[in-house]
């Protein structure tokens, strides 16, 4: 076998993996290509037969409707503030809660991080009804607050789970010296801890926030009116009972995504060294 037959052998099953992740990534990339361009579609080329994957006359009608003439920019809004307000109280308990299980090694500490995890097994339509009654008698149905509420549920057994796997990871080493020099626990964590779980601590914030920006179930169920209706509910509005407005729900959808898109573009390597720090323990 010469040199360069055993460089093309070895060269193969790279050229394979690349070949098979470039058709993943068209896959998985396709749906949204089809929702942009369906976007900018007049009503009478959506559906033309023979089918026109781009728009051969582009319009930003459905947009401009979407933006003017539909409850989506205040169903955004609304988004923002619930997934940010469950954002920040996720990071709050499950940072907490995290740090309490890795460190304080209390009786049935390795019990209760078994249980947040089995706790995802459960379908999200086994807690619709005792969050729906929970939410109720606090009197917070059809407002941000309930909605939030609602989400936590769900976010915050998993990222807790997530956290104590970021705070086993970080060497103790380093939290005890600063004890040893007088630091009190409190301040040994604000200075030493959370900075090396950062990473960490930001990708679990983008995962609860993303969460809870795409929820539809507990939202669609707790939601009465505009004052708490998230973009995901605002999205069935362009669907009536013998017509959807098809134009105009691809518009929605791509409005919905692109800020999520930008977000997770400019925190994506915070995001993935996070993932990264939390999957090695010890």
């Amino acid at each position: 076998m010469t040199r360069v037959q055993g460089k093309a052998r070895r060269a193969l099953p790279v050229v394979i993996a690349w070949v098979v992740l470039l058709l993943l990534g068209a896959f998985g990339f396709l749906p949204l290509v089809v929702m942009v361009t369906t976007s900018f579609k007049p009503a009478d080329q959506i559906f033309r037969i023979p089918p026109e994957f781009l728009p051969s006359s582009p319009t930003l009608d459905h947009y401009i409707g979407v933006l003017t003439d539909s409850a989506m920019p205040r169903a955004i809004a609304t988004s923002a503030a619930v997934a940010a307000l469950v954002a920040v109280v996720t990071l709050l308990i499950g940072s907490g809660t995290g740090y309490a299980i890795a460190r304080l090694r209390f009786r049935g500490a390795s019990g209760l991080s078994v249980a947040l995890l089995l706790g995802q097994l459960l379908p999200i339509t086994v807690l619709m009804l005792p969050v729906f009654q929970v939410v109720a008698r606090l009197g917070l149905i059809d407002t941000i607050p309930g909605v939030a509420l609602a989400h936590l549920t769900v976010v915050v057994p998993l990222v807790t789970w997530m956290l104590t796997t970021a705070f086993s990871g970080a060497p103790i080493e380093l939290e005890e010296a600063a004890m040893v020099d007088g630091c009190g626990r409190p301040r040994a964590v604000w200075n030493v801890v959370l900075p090396v779980v950062a990473p960490s601590l930001v990708a679990v914030g983008i995962f609860a926030f993303l969460q809870s920006w795409n929820e539809f179930i507990f939202a669609s169920v707790i939601s009465r009116s505009a004052n708490s209706k998230t973009a995901p509910v605002a999205l069935t509005d362009f669907a009536g009972q013998f017509s959807t407005d098809w134009g105009a729900t691809m518009a929605a959808a791509t409005i919905v995504s692109l800020p999520m898109v930008v977000a997770f573009m400019i925190v994506q390597r915070f995001f993935v060294e996070g993932l990264a720090s939390g999957a090695v323990k010890g």
